[in-house]
């Protein structure tokens, strides 16, 4: 996925960054298009990102390439759900972090190397993703990040959407229509979540790619 956002400090320098992802009745698609977001610390707060990120990290999952690789069945393509600028997106399954219960289905985002987006572009997006925090909000479970035999390997795992984009449902006539107060509900989490990352967040969030396809439903 290519997506940007800017951060400015209070000595208004500014840094590269990738925009979170607007889920369910307000989500975004895991291999959606270019965007830019522009974000500010509020005036309570000096903090930017990566000081966020500090508290934050902790309830990130740290994955082997392995662990991904056995999800996706080798990053088969029969479980290829998306492409974008930043890679290819896999369904898999992975045991739970107590290795008990059912397996948890997600989304996997491998990086392409070939690809137009690269290394920084991943950790600003590893960061930002783990600040955010809503349920109308795509939440990151985790990453993995390894240099090896196989080469740089970075990949995210997201919590799996299942039913695919509004605009699929909007221009696919495959898809039942969608009744005029589901409709309604729709709009309202999709304002909810970009309320929050407007005005909820220390750093604030000017979400600028808010487009039907753009919005998953849960």
């Amino acid at each position: 996925m290519k997506c940007f956002y800017y951060f400015k400090d209070k000595s208004r320098s500014r840094e590269q960054r990738s925009a979170p992802e607007l889920k369910e009745q307000s989500n975004s698609d895991y291999s959606g298009s270019d965007r830019v977001i522009k974000s500010s610390c509020s005036a309570n707060s000096p903090r930017g990102i990566p000081e966020l990120y500090e508290e934050k990290a902790h309830n990130l999952r740290v994955f082997t390439f392995s662990e991904l690789r056995q999800a996706t069945h080798d990053f088969s393509r029969l479980l290829k759900i998306g492409e974008g600028g930043f890679g290819n997106v896999y369904k898999g399954s992975i045991k739970t972090a107590e290795s008990t219960g059912d397996p948890v289905v997600v989304a996997i985002k491998k990086l392409n190397n070939d690809g137009l987006q690269g290394h920084k572009q991943w950790v600003a997006e590893v960061q930002f993703l783990s600040v955010v925090e809503h349920p109308n909000l795509v939440k990151l479970i985790g990453y993995c990040a390894v240099d090896g035999e196989r080469g740089i390997q970075r990949l995210l795992v997201y919590e799996y959407v299942p039913n695919r984009s509004l605009g699929d449902h909007l221009f696919n006539r495959t898809y039942p229509t969608i009744p005029w107060e589901t409709r309604l509900q729709i709009i309202l989490g999709a304002a909810q979540g970009l309320a929050y990352l407007h005005e909820g967040l220390e750093v604030q969030v000017i979400y600028r790619d808010f487009k039907c396809s753009n919005v998953l439903l849960g």
